[in-house]
């Protein structure tokens, strides 16, 4: 089965939106829970990703498996700086490698289609150990921990941990 990277388009969102409520729904590997995953959120976070930075997403036989995006925040003084970003992979497709091309394509187009951006930022929760580990890596550093941040659907608390990722030392 072979999977393709490419850039995405509005046209997407409705992919995007199965996708995500797969991985809410079977992983518990998103933030938000299946019933948070709306259309307003999906095409939010679609359209910033298009028009402030980038959205990928991974497709086998005609299915969208993956999907990764990240955009500049708003004001001009970040402007350099992709964020806000957010990776999902289909629960069937996990440990296929689809995530980690998800994120080397994006840090990829990055370099290509936007060359002003310098720095890659990102969230991951403490007790998602894979992710940390293809964070660092991929370059990421971890810049800090946000304590007690993410509530687990049991009930406990655990920290967020904040990566950067440097492109370019230019300034």
């Amino acid at each position: 089965m072979k999977t393709e990277i490419r850039l995405a388009t509005a046209a997407d969102a409705p992919a995007i939106a199965a996708l995500y409520r797969e991985v809410a729904r079977l992983s518990g590997g998103l933030a938000r829970t299946e019933d948070e995953i709306t259309t307003d959120y999906i095409e939010g976070n679609l359209t910033a990703a298009l028009t402030r930075g980038l959205c990928l997403i991974a497709e086998s036989e005609g299915r969208c498996v993956g999907e990764i995006h990240a955009c500049a925040p708003a004001p001009k003084q970040f402007a350099h700086v992709l964020g806000d970003l957010t990776v999902a992979v289909s629960p069937a497709t996990q440990g296929q490698g689809i995530g980690r091309r998800l994120f080397e394509a994006l840090i990829a187009h990055s370099g290509q289609r936007l060359p002003h951006i310098r720095r890659i930022e990102l969230l991951c929760r403490e007790g998602n150990k894979r992710g940390i580990a293809l964070y660092e890596s991929l370059g990421f550093v971890q810049e800090g921990r946000l304590k007690g941040r993410v509530r687990l659907p049991d009930g406990t608390v655990e920290d967020d941990l904040y990566f950067g990722l440097i492109l370019n030392s230019k300034s």
